[in-house]
This record gives structure tokens, C-alpha cells and sequence, in this order.
């Protein structure tokens, strides 16, 4: 009898002490292990709404619509000004050559626009992560030149004219205004695609035309303009559009790279054309960097 009580209670036994300490392993397991945080993710369309400011720079790339107002000819011509008498006689007297006369030649017709340097500044509000109104204010100075011929008296023995080959240049400044939504998308990541649209006004005003003919510099702008301090400007009101991608650097600086282009009409002259104008550009933000420092 005691044999057999013991075979039954041994099993018994063991099967209690087991499920004791396995519920203890169990219950050490469960304190020490962290459950993981609920995750939060933030709505995009919730109102953040926040002052967002910058500086930027870029490469402005014109149309060389307007380019041929500085060739030369029409209001603002080569020849009117070089027949001027104070103007003429230091162009004979300037050239080296025996000569007494001499007119221009052939004038350029297909001026071109060099690529400017475009530095400016933007601000603007953060409706929520997604949507922005923003403000820009851009500065680009523009050059360009090319070549024309003025025929003399001088004696050449052939039938061909005697040609002086001399350049000719402009410069002016473009200060352009721009106004406009921004829509910024995959907001969550660190690299986020953007789209802006809006108006731009854009204001011309010309700082030089001049003629260069071996060496002696003439401007053929109107010397009236001189005198008076005439301003020689236009200003053009139009659309732009641009894509970039903006780069989260910390929470305070980011970096938004990417092109635009605008359709504006340049108002110099007669031209009533709205062409585009195209600009690469580099926008550092500076979010929160001048903040007074939270406590």
C-alpha cells in the first residue's frame, strides 16, 4: 500500500512544483519586459500654424526677348549718339587712322543675355505641415554684349569699306516680387518634394548701354536721362510656378533646392510679349533659429 501511494504522489508532486515556478519565470518576464509606446503619428492637416523665413540664392536664366533693346538701334541708337559732335570728334581724333568720316556699319541682331547671380530672401506662414503662404523678394543683375562694325574713309585699295570692329554692352537690374501657395508633400519623412504657384511682379530698371570702340567708352543712352536723372525702367506683373525637394537638416534649418520658372512680360521698350524666365535656385530655412529659447 505504501509503495503504490507513493507512485501516485511523486507525479502529483512534481506537476505542482512545475507550474509554481513556471508561473513565477513568467511573472519576472512580464515585470521586466517594456511594452512598446503607442505610436503617434501626426496629423498633416492639423493647424501648426508658424512664421517660416529664409534667405536664398540661385541662377537666374532670362529670355532673350528684350536682349535687342541694347543693340543699338531704335530710341536709344548708336549712330545718334556717335554723330553727336562732342562724340564724333573724339572718335576721329581717338582712332588711330588718317581719316575724316565714318558711320556705323552693321549693328548686332541677336543679343544675348549672360546668366545672372539671384539672391533674395522669403518668408511666409505655415497653415499646417502641408499647406504655406508664402513671400519672396529677389535680386538679379544682368549683362550682356556683343560686337558691331563702324566703316571709315580710309583708303584700303579694294572695294570692301574699311570696318572698325567695336563692342557694344548693357547691364541691368531685375528685382522680382512673388506671391503664392506652397504644397508640401510626404511629410513624415526627412526629404519632402514641394510645388509652389502664384504672382510675380517683376520690376526692370537699366543701369548702362555703352559702345567701346578701341578702347574709348561711349554711353548711348539718352544724356537727357543723364542730366534729369530719367529712370529707365518697366515693371510687368505675371505667373510662376516651381518644384524642389526640401532637406530636414534639424528641426530649426532645413534646405529647399529646386527650379521655377515665370511668365512675365519685361517691360522695356515695346515689348509686350510675356516670356519665361527660368531660375535654379537654394533656399536655406532658418525656422525657430532666432526664437527666444524655450524654458
Amino acid at each position: 500500500m505504501s509503495i503504490s501511494f507513493r507512485n501516485r504522489t511523486l507525479p502529483a508532486l512534481f506537476l505542482v512544483l512545475f507550474s509554481f515556478f513556471n508561473g513565477i519565470l513568467s511573472a519576472q518576464q512580464s515585470f521586466f519586459t517594456r511594452q512598446p509606446d503607442p505610436v503617434f503619428t501626426p496629423d498633416e492637416n492639423l493647424p501648426i500654424v508658424r512664421w517660416v523665413y529664409g534667405i536664398s540664392f540661385g541662377m537666374y536664366l532670362p529670355n532673350n526677348s528684350t536682349a535687342n533693346y541694347y543693340n543699338g538701334t531704335g530710341e536709344h541708337s548708336v549712330e545718334t549718339a556717335l554723330n553727336r559732335q562732342w562724340n564724333y570728334d573724339r572718335i576721329v581724333r581717338h582712332l588711330d587712322e588718317v581719316i575724316e568720316t565714318f558711320l556705323v556699319y552693321e549693328l548686332p541682331t541677336n543679343m544675348r543675355y549672360n546668366p545672372g547671380l539671384q539672391v533674395g530672401f522669403y518668408g511666409g506662414l505655415n497653415l499646417n505641415n502641408s499647406f504655406a503662404v508664402l513671400g519672396e523678394f529677389n535680386y538679379t543683375r544682368l549683362t550682356l554684349a556683343d560686337r558691331f562694325t563702324i566703316e571709315t574713309d580710309r583708303e584700303t585699295f579694294t572695294s570692301e569699306p574699311y570696318l572698325v570692329l567695336s563692342d557694344i554692352s548693357g547691364t541691368e537690374e531685375r528685382i522680382e516680387l512673388r506671391l503664392g501657395f506652397q504644397y508640401t508633400m510626404l511629410t513624415n519623412g526627412y526629404m519632402h518634394p514641394f510645388v509652389e504657384s502664384g504672382l510675380n511682379i517683376t520690376d526692370v530698371k537699366v543701369i548702362e548701354n555703352r559702345v567701346n570702340i578701341k578702347g574709348l567708352t561711349i554711353n548711348i543712352r539718352d544724356f537727357r536721362g543723364e542730366y534729369y536723372n530719367i529712370r529707365d525702367y518697366g515693371m510687368g506683373l505675371g505667373l510662376y510656378t516651381a518644384l524642389g525637394l526640401k532637406m530636414d537638416v534639424s528641426d530649426a534649418v532645413a534646405i529647399r533646392a529646386g527650379g521655377s520658372v515665370s511668365f512675365s512680360r519685361i517691360n522695356l521698350g515695346d515689348n509686350h510679349k510675356i516670356k519665361p524666365q527660368f531660375t535654379a535656385f537654394m533656399r536655406l530655412n532658418l525656422n525657430d533659429v532666432f526664437s527666444p529659447a524655450a524654458d
